[in-house]
């Protein structure tokens, strides 16, 4: 078991934890909106807001708080320090209050600064670089040229992203999925003027639903990419019966909080019945004949597939993902050896998201799962990675969740977006989704029990219910 402290971080200067009376400021509380609430959303820029008790409002009156760099450092003795913010101050307002003074014990007037900000995507989203491109470009000088998505990425960061990321995560120039799939992308004009955000989603939109996702202790961009789903192991060790997840975690569901209590719910973003990615067509104008052909054109595309719900629905519900991936006429582009593999990347990303949306539909949508640090601790292991604000990858499964004996819940869930607080301890509210495929395996009594395991009835973990064997992969 862990428990983490705090530490926040103005322009480098450490801000104390807690009030104890006598210090010039001090931390009175905070918390971290990061991620997104709905699968199909894009991410949005973390944010952050926190209070600071000044006594003698020298502090916020003495200095320019706007621009100054912010950071907030989770500490661990067992685990080290790990950066769960970065970003800078947005606005600082000051309100006269009384607070509890523990030297005097009375209630005294202070000053509490409340302080808000936002992380380095926030400073992506406002930051607008020159592009690699020149005069006499179909861009224009400073534009963004077509290129693959590495190329795309290593321009951004030789252009100027480097200065608000240190790292970053790259698309794989191929995809072993009908073959070879080269991600090829449209150029992005100068008068656009777009943000550093903007294109490095379209970058990470070449992947199936993929998001921005920011990691504060790296301060890297990642691909924000779909969990899939662990196989569900029972294991017998050290004389106890337990779940094991080989490439996911088991949280018990008596050590997470409900703060909107067992609800479930039923959308319509569950029922898509189609999906539309859209591209861009590049060509020879069809409006001109072979001897009249005097340039190439670009112009939108569409690639549609039905999801498994939309074969047999009388519904029309679409999910519209857009994309900059290009398409290469074949007939002007033959002898170009690598235009079949560019073309298929529309049809590839379709398909994929196909897979994703029909883990999606028909499911429950859990409420918010609450992580306590202070009441409920998990282990080590599984605090560090449930406790920072960023789209895992890793699939969770909540043990004896009054959730797994129903039909269309879970039972692999994925956090995309939540809100970190501090407030003498940690808490982080999860918005889940499904881990992909869904997938219950439902074994009969003697593949759960085998024929030659020792385990006995009464040495089986207690976060483990009956209803949990039904999604049990490998039995004893």
């Amino acid at each position: 078991m862990t428990t983490f402290g705090v530490q926040l971080l103005l322009s480098g200067r450490t801000i104390a934890s807690k009030w104890d009376g006598t210090r010039m400021v001090a931390l009175n509380d905070l918390s971290i909106v990061w991620g997104r609430e709905d699968a199909y959303d894009a991410a949005e820029p973390g944010t952050l807001s926190a209070s600071v008790i000044d006594p003698t409002g020298d502090w916020i009156t003495g200095e320019t708080l706007g621009g100054q760099k912010i950071a907030v450092v989770r500490t661990s003795a067992i685990l080290g320090d790990l950066i769960v913010f970065r970003g800078r101050i947005s606005k600082a307002s000051a309100t006269r209050r009384r607070v509890f003074n523990p030297v005097t014990k009375t209630r005294d007037p202070v000053w509490v600064v409340n302080i808000s900000a936002g992380d380095r995507l926030a400073e992506a989203a406002s930051t607008i670089l020159t592009g690699e491109m020149g005069e006499k470009s179909v861009e224009g000088p400073g534009g963004w040229g077509e290129q693959n998505p590495v190329t795309r990425m290593t321009n951004l960061f030789d252009r100027g992203a480097g200065r608000v990321f240190s790292a970053y995560d790259t698309v794989p120039s191929e995809a072993n999925s009908q073959g070879t799939i080269l991600r090829r992308m449209h150029g992005q004009s100068a008068s656009d003027q777009r943000t550093l955000l903007e294109l490095i989603e379209q970058v990470y939109r070449l992947v199936p639903l993929g998001v921005v996702n920011y990691d504060p202790d790296a301060n890297a961009v990642r691909i924000g990419s779909y969990a899939k789903a662990s196989s569900i192991n029972l294991v017998y060790t050290g004389g106890v019966v337990r779940f094991d997840l080989p490439s996911g975690r088991a949280v018990s569901a008596d050590r997470v909080a409900v703060p909107d209590g067992l609800a479930v719910e039923s959308t319509s973003a569950e029922a898509i019945d189609i999906v539309q990615v859209s591209y861009t067509w590049y060509g020879a104008d069809p409006n001109l004949s072979a001897g009249q052909q005097k340039r190439v054109i670009y112009t939108g595309g569409i690639r549609q597939e039905k999801t498994a719900r939309g074969a047999t629905s009388d519904s029309n519900r679409i999910l519209k993902y857009d994309t900059e991936a290009m398409f290469l006429d074949p007939d002007e582009y033959a002898a170009d050896s690598v235009v079949p593999y560019i073309n298929r990347t529309p049809g590839w990303l379709a398909e994929q998201i196909v897979g994703i949306v029909d883990t999606i539909n028909g499911q429950l949508r859990l409420p918010t799962v609450r992580l306590d640090d202070r009441r409920f601790p998990l282990d080590a292991a599984t605090s560090d990675v449930l406790y920072r604000p960023f789209q895992l990858k890793t699939a969770l499964y909540f043990t004896g969740s009054v959730f797994n004996t129903l039909p269309n819940a879970g039972p692999q869930y994925q956090p995309i977006g939540g809100t970190l607080r501090y407030d003498r301890g940690w808490t982080h509210d999860l918005v889940m989704t499904p881990a992909q495929p869904r997938t219950i395996t439902d074994p009969d009594i003697a593949a759960v029990f085998g024929t030659t395991s020792a385990a006995q009835l009464g040495q089986f973990d207690p976060d483990i219910r009956l209803g949990d064997l039904a999604n049990v992969t490998t039995g004893l």
